[in-house]
Parts: C-alpha cells; structure tokens; sequence
C-alpha cells in the first residue's frame, strides 16, 4: 500500500480533454438519477462517474475543482438516509472491487474499496479466510461500512472499523496518502468513521482470520426473562443478539460460536418463504388500512419463530439476516450499562401504545445488539461498550406507511439514554447536539479543515449534521 503520484499534472490537461478522458466512465444524463436501496431517499446529481483506477478519481476531482462541484462516494446506496445524496458529482466505487492481497501469516487483507461484502466474502473463501464480524446484511461495500462504523454484535467485538489497519485515501489535493494508528494518525481516526468527508477511500487493509463457522442457537423467551438476565445472555456466546416482538411481549435469542460442527443449515424453504415473506408481506400491506392487522401479524411472525432452532454455517451466512422487504429505520446505540432501563421504558411506551385502540403499531422486530468500546471519534462505540437498538417500517410491495410519529418517540426515549443515531440512518441532531455527545467532534472537524479546505466532499449530509447549515432534512425526500 504505497502512495502513487500522477503521471501528468493534471492542471495542464485542457478542460475539452478531461472531458473526452472521463467520457468512458460517465453514466448517461438519463441515468442519473439516484435513490437509496429502500426507495426512501432520491437525487439528481449533476453526474455519476464509475471509476476503475485511481487515476481517474483524480481526474474526476480535477474536474471538479475546475467547474465548483462537491464530489461524494457511494458503494450501492443502501444507507436509509441522505448521507449518499448530492446535486454535484457522484463517483460510485464499485468497479473498485479487487482483493489485492491476502497474507495469511499477518492475517490482512488488502481489498479495494469499492467491493461489496457478499463478493468480498466470496474472495477471502478462496484463501480460506474471512471478515472477523460482520452485521445483518453483506450488501453494502466495504468502504460504505468503514465510514460509518457499521457494527455487528458481540460484546468483546468492535465495530467494523476497529478491524481495519491501514487505509488509502484520495484527497481533495489529488494526492494519495496512506494512513494508520501510526501514520497520519488523526487522519485515520477521522476516516474510520468519516462519513466520506475526508477523502476518497480507495483501499482497505483489513484485519480477517481464518475461515470459520458458527453454531446459532435461536430460542424465544419472555421480555422479562431477557431484561432481567441481560448481561449474562449477551456474555453467554461470541456472537449475541436479540429480535424483540413488542405485542407479544417475547424476543428470539440468538447465540453464535465458532465451531467445527458440520454445516447443518436451519428453517425450510415453506416457512421462510411461503409463510415468512409472502403471506406476511399481505398481512402488513393490509395493516396499511387495518390497523389492528399490524398485530395479528406480528403474533404470526412470533409464531413462525417460536421454536428452538439450531443452525451451522458459515460465519456470514450466519451473520446475514433477510431484511426482506425495503423498509424505514433507525437504530441507535446506548451505553450497555442503560440498556436495561431503556427497554423497559420502550416496553412501557409501546405498551401504552397497544391499550390505545387508534395508539401506534410498530412492526416488528426491534432489533438488539451489543459492540465493544473503541477510542475512534465518532464511532457511536467511543468510549463505552454499546447496545444498539434498532426498530423498522416494513413498506409492503414498496408501499409508503406512516413512521415518522412513531420513530420520533423511539428516538427521544433512547436519546434520553445517552443515545448516538447510527451514522448511516436519516436523525436530527446538529453540531451542539453531537459536539455533547462525541468529545473529540470539534477534532474531526479540524482535520476536515485541514484535508479539506474547500469542502469538496461536504454533501448536503454534512453541511447539515457537520456544520450545522440550514439545510432542511428532508429536501431529498421526495416521498412521505
């Protein structure tokens, strides 16, 4: 991983010609226009570029400093927010894909960034090695979940950042700089929980370990019996996470370890598919005009989990969960030691929600997880091991349903927890409210001053939450 310099000066090439050079990697006017995996969030940037070298990134930013334009990244848009969205340029990393290499004896990886997990766990496979953690989904690229501190679950577990050793960034200069806790060090710091702001992230050296899977156990229990045994169930296993049934008032407790058990995949193709996604993507588009459905539906989807499962896998295979349907979310983390009375405060609310026959139905499930402290600024792990909670609007059929009443009182109990929102998802907070929340928030404002004086990749994102301009949080939101 070593810096490489360009081979012209790129301010010498005549503006025509930069044109003709980018040509190839331009998408059509006709396809440029942008929308988030779950259709929640859309834009119209003034291009999108798909760059494979990076010499042409360098050209993209030449180009943009020349006409005034912000330049943002993206992997596949899966973010359930603006944080992709811009008006100026959008490079889309994903031909950026390569697993340069892979060194067992040091246990790295050094992977382009542009990858996607699903393909990058179908790479390390070949060298028999995997990613040590990974969350619920492996659709997003590599680079999209560094720079937001994309998490798994595990208490002795950090997130995903915390795996990484060393990065290679592209500056808004031109200029290529390598990074580690060693070199550059605060420019690193910043990058593993960047937001894009930083720079181009172009390659990854990756911590990974050798192949692995797990044993999950899935066993339903009392809300009660969770919350009172809370610490010991999510110090019982590697790997602990919980899916909540709020009308219920049950959870699915799924424990992870590493075995060399056989692969002993878990669940039949009727029940997940027939029963646990079609006849239930009904009952919730139903919901849409019933209310009372949402909870007929969610006592259904108890019920198809209600049974102690056991499964053997591959480790991502175990780690990945159907998201299903596109969705409205928000997760946010809380220190571990609030975890407790912050469910049950949200048990009480929903609870007072279900005796109101017109109360709000939230789907299901609220999704529960744990990551270990890490010391990277705006990580929401900074500092404390962290339980996230995160909870979801199912869109049957692609269908809008109202959320926004809902997630709004989720969010001002867990904030009243010391609450952090996960970076990737859309939340309201502005610089005084992260400047509280983050201790070292006026430091990576520094650095974004430093590397980036001219805001090259400030999007709308991070005008807002960042430096706090006047930016309404909903102008790409052209629906609900």
């Amino acid at each position: 991983m070593s810096p490489s310099q360009p081979q012209m000066k790129l301010e010498d090439i005549p503006l025509h010609s930069l044109y003709q050079l980018l040509h190839p990697i331009t998408l059509p006017a006709a396809s440029t226009r942008f929308n988030n995996w779950a259709r929640t969030f859309f834009c119209t940037p003034s291009a999108i570029f798909e760059p494979e070298s990076e010499a042409q990134c360098q050209l993209i930013l030449e180009l943009a400093r020349r006409e005034g334009r912000t330049v943002r990244a993206i992997g596949v848009g899966h973010s359930p927010s603006d944080l992709a969205c811009t008006t100026g340029y959008m490079v889309r990393l994903t031909k950026m894909n390569r697993v340069i290499q892979v060194d067992h004896e040091k246990r790295c990886a050094l992977v382009e960034a542009g990858i996607t997990l699903y393909d990058l766990h179908a790479e390390l496979d070949k060298y028999n090695m995997a990613m040590v953690n990974i969350g619920s989904i492996s659709d997003q690229t590599l680079g999209g979940i560094i720079t937001t501190a994309t998490h798994g679950s595990g208490v002795n577990y950090g997130v995903i950042s915390t795996n990484v050793r060393a990065l290679k960034i592209l500056l808004a200069n031109g200029q290529t700089v390598v990074c580690s806790s060693t070199q550059e060090s605060d420019l690193f710091t910043a990058t593993l929980c960047g937001l894009g702001a930083t720079g181009l992230v172009l390659e990854i050296l990756l911590e990974v370990e050798p192949a692995f899977r797990l044993r999950e156990v899935q066993e339903p229990m009392m809300f009660d019996d969770m919350v009172r045994n809370l610490d010991s169930l999510t110090r019982s296993s590697q790997h602990t996470r919980f899916w909540w049934f709020p009308v219920v008032d049950k959870v699915v407790c799924s424990t992870a370890d590493r075995t060399y058990d056989p692969p002993q995949p878990a669940g039949s193709w009727f029940w997940n598919t027939i029963c646990g996604y079609h006849f239930i993507q009904i009952l919730l588009f139903l919901g849409r005009y019933f209310l009372f459905l949402n909870s007929w539906t969610q006592h259904l989807a108890f019920w198809l989990l209600s049974e102690k499962k056991v499964g053997v896998d591959d480790g991502h295979r175990i780690f990945n969960v159907d998201c299903r349907y596109p969705q409205f979310t928000t997760e946010w983390a809380i220190p571990a030691s609030e975890a407790t009375t912050c469910l049950q405060e949200l048990r009480s609310w929903l609870q007072q929600e279900f005796s109101d026959r017109k109360g709000l139905r939230p789907h299901f499930p609220l999704e529960i997880r744990f990551s270990a402290a890490d010391n990277i600024w705006l990580s929401p792990s900074s500092g404390h091991m962290t339980c996230w909670i995160g909870i979801v609007q199912y869109k049957p059929y692609g269908l809008n349903v109202p959320y926004r009443d809902l997630f709004g009182k989720f969010e001002a109990i867990l904030a009243r927890h010391q609450g952090r929102p996960h970076w990737a998802k859309a939340h309201m907070l502005r610089p005084d409210d992260l400047r509280r929340l983050y201790p070292r928030f006026d430091d990576f404002r520094r650095v974004l001053n430093r590397v980036d004086p001219d805001g090259t990749f400030r999007n709308e994102y991070i005008q807002r939450h960042i430096f706090g301009q006047p930016i309404d949080s909903r102008v790409y939101k052209t629906r609900m």
